[in-house]
C-alpha cells in the first residue's frame, strides 16, 4: 500500500521542485517563474505544503524530523527533557525568556507552513488543468493553512495574521488578536469540509473531509462553541469509516499505517537519503541502552507525576506498560535499567527495533518509516464526550469515555453513568492524559481548559513535593497566570520589526 511521500525542502524566494508523482523523492529546486505551469507543478506545491508538517514543532533547520511534539508534553508535568536540552528545560519549568532558541524555531516553522499554503493558493488558480483536481488541491491548502493558524493561535495568542505572500516592503506585519486568527482558521477549515472522504492507495495521507471536521471541532472546543462542534464530530462518528484498533501498542510500533483509527497522520519514509523518515525512535528511546540502531537519546523522559496518573485498581491500566518503560521491563530480551540517571522511567511509544516489520535505517540518522497520527478516532470520541458533558448530556458523555476505555487491549472498568458534570470533566482530563501520553496533547489541553496554572502549581504534582524534592520548596513550576497562557513572540522578531511587533503581555 502506497502513501503520500512528503519532500523536505525549503520554500523562501525559491519554490522547491518536487516530482509530481506522490511516491518519488524531491529532485532539487526551480525558480518560481519556471514553475506553476502544469498540474504536476500544482500537485508538487501541495506536497510541499504537506511537507511542512514533517518536523512541525522543531524548525526546518533541524535535520532530525520527529512526529513527537515536544511542545505538547514538555510544558506539562508529564515529561522531563534531557539535561542537555537547556532551552527545553527552561520551557519545562517556565523559566524561559523571549530569546529561547526553540521558541524561534517554532515561530519559523509555523510561518513557513502558512507561507507555503499561501503561495499555493495564489499560484494554482492560474494553472490550466482539470478544474476538479485544482479545486481539491486548493482545499487541501486551506486545510493545512487552517491547521497552522490554529497552532499559531494556541501557542502565541495574538500574532501577525498573514494570508498572502508578502513583498519585501510588506514584511513588517503587526499583531492581530487571537480571535482573528481563530476566525481565519475557521474559514480555512470550513473551505476544506468538502474534501474527499477517502483516497485511493496512491494518495493515502492527504487530508480528508473527516480530518477537516475534526480539526474544526478542536477549534470550536478552544472557543467553547460546543453546539458548533457537536454535528462535526457526529458526522465523523456516524460515517462508519473509523473504529478503534484492538491493539493499543500497534498504534505506535509502526506495524499499522493509515488504519481505521487514523483520522490524519504524518507520512514518513525511511532510507530515502532525503530526510523523509521519522526520528522519534532514536529521539525518545532510553538513553544509551541500545534498544534501537544507534542507541536511544532519551531526549524526553516520563515523570513520576505521569506514572501516578495511571489507574492501579482494580487492575493496572495496560496503557502504562504500552507507553512507559519502568526499571526491569523487558524489551525484546533487553532489560531497562535507566543507566544515565534519568527519571527512572523511559518512553516506550515509538521505540521500534525493526522486528515489527517497520523499515528502520541502520545508520545515522536511524529514521523509521513509522507514521505519526496527529488525530485519531479515540480523540474524536473524547472530544464528543466533552461536548456532551458541556451541553447537559452526562450519561451520553460517559458512554463515549467508556468506548475508549473498553479497547480490547486496554479493557479498563466502565465508568458509572451517574457521575456529575465535574466528575465527568475530571474523567475526560484523566482519560486524555493517559490515552494520548506523549502525543503532544496534554499541555494544550490544560491551557484550553484554563487550568494550566492551578494544575502545575498544585501540591499534588510530584515535582512540587517538598518531601521528595525539597530543593524547589513546593514551587517547581513557575507558571504565571496571564503570562504563560501563551508564549512570547521571539525576541529576534521583535527586534527586526522596528517597533511594529509588540511583545505579549507580562513578557
Amino acid at each position: 500500500m502506497k502513501k503520500l511521500i512528503y519532500s523536505l525542502s525549503f520554500i523562501t524566494v525559491l519554490m522547491s521542485g518536487c516530482n509530481s508523482k506522490l511516491d518519488l523523492d524531491p529532485v532539487g529546486s526551480v525558480a518560481q517563474d519556471g514553475f506553476y505551469k502544469t498540474a504536476g507543478d500544482a500537485n508538487a506545491a501541495i506536497v510541499a505544503c504537506y511537507n511542512s508538517i514533517l518536523a512541525y514543532h522543531t524548525g526546518n533547520n533541524n535535520s532530525n524530523v520527529t512526529g513527537m511534539d515536544m511542545w505538547g508534553d514538555i510544558q506539562s508535568s508529564d515529561a522531563e527533557p534531557h539535561p542537555d536540552g537547556v532551552a527545553w528545560n527552561q520551557i519545562y519549568q517556565y523559566t524561559l525568556q523571549p530569546n529561547n532558541g526553540e521558541l524561534g524555531n517554532q515561530w519559523f516553522q509555523i510561518y513557513e507552513g502558512i507561507y507555503r499554503a499561501n503561495q499555493a493558493m495564489e499560484k494554482i488558480p492560474g494553472i490550466e488543468m482539470d478544474e476538479a483536481l485544482k479545486t481539491r488541491l486548493l482545499k487541501e491548502a486551506h486545510f493545512l493553512r487552517g491547521w497552522w493558524m490554529l497552532r499559531l493561535a494556541k501557542m502565541y495568542g495574538d500574532a501577525p495574521l498573514v494570508t498572502k505572500t508578502l513583498g519585501i516592503d510588506e514584511l513588517l506585519v503587526p499583531k492581530s488578536p487571537r480571535q482573528d486568527i481563530f476566525d481565519q482558521a475557521e474559514k480555512d477549515l470550513k473551505e476544506a469540509q468538502t474534501l474527499p472522504d477517502t483516497y485511493d492507495d496512491a494518495n493515502l495521507g492527504r487530508a480528508t473531509s473527516y480530518a477537516a471536521k475534526t480539526v474544526l471541532a478542536e477549534l470550536y472546543l478552544w472557543e467553547k462553541k460546543w453546539a458548533d462542534a457537536k454535528p462535526l464530530l457526529e458526522t465523523v462518528i456516524k460515517s462508519g469509516k473509523f473504529k478503534l484498533l484492538d491493539s493499543y501498542a500497534s498504534l505506535f510500533d509502526g506495524s499499522k499505517e493509515n488504519h481505521s483509527e487514523s483520522v490524519f497522520e504524518i507520512q514518513y519514509k525511511a532510507n530515502t537519503g532525503k530526510n523523509l523518515g521519522n526520528f522519534s525512535t532514536t529521539y525518545s528511546a532510553p538513553n544509551g541502552e541500545g534498544y534501537v540502531p544507534g542507541g536511544g537519546w532519551g531526549w524526553i523522559r516520563p515523570t513520576k507525576d505521569l506514572v501516578n496518573e495511571y489507574e492501579m485498581t482494580p487492575k493496572e491500566d495496560p496503557r502504562l506498560g504500552y507507553s512507559i518503560f519502568r526499571k526491569g521491563d523487558n524489551f525484546e530480551g533487553q532489560v531497562f535499567k535507566d543507566v544515565v540517571n534519568g527519571t527512572g522511567y523511559a518512553l516506550k511509544k515509538w521505540v521500534i527495533s525493526g522486528k515489527t516489520g517497520t523499515e528502520i535505517e541502520q545508520n545515522y540518522p536511524w529514521h523509521t518509516s513509522a507514521n505519526f497520527a496527529l488525530y485519531r478516532y479515540a480523540e474524536v470520541l473524547l472530544f464528543y464526550a466533552e461536548v456532551l458533558n458541556e451541553t447537559g448530556n452526562s450519561s451520553g458523555a460517559v458512554e463515549y469515555i467508556n468506548m475508549v476505555r473498553s479497547r480490547p487491549s486496554v479493557a479498563m472498568p466502565a465508568l458509572a453513568g451517574t457521575l456529575s458534570k465535574a466528575q465527568i470533566f475530571e474523567a475526560i482530563r484523566h482519560e486524555r492524559r493517559v490515552e494520548f501520553t506523549f502525543e503532544g496533547k496534554i499541555s494544550f489541553d490544560l491551557r484550553r481548559w484554563g487550568i494550566a496554572g492551578s494544575f502545575l502549581r498544585s501540591k499534588d504534582r510530584w515535582q512540587n513535593n517538598t518531601t521528595i524534592n525539597p530543593q524547589w520548596g513546593g514551587n517547581f513550576f513557575k507558571y504565571v497566570d496571564g503570562k504563560h497562557d501563551v508564549f512570547p513572540i521571539p525576541q529576534s522578531e521583535i527586534d527586526k520589526s522596528g517597533g511594529t511587533l509588540v511583545q505579549n503581555p507580562n513578557w
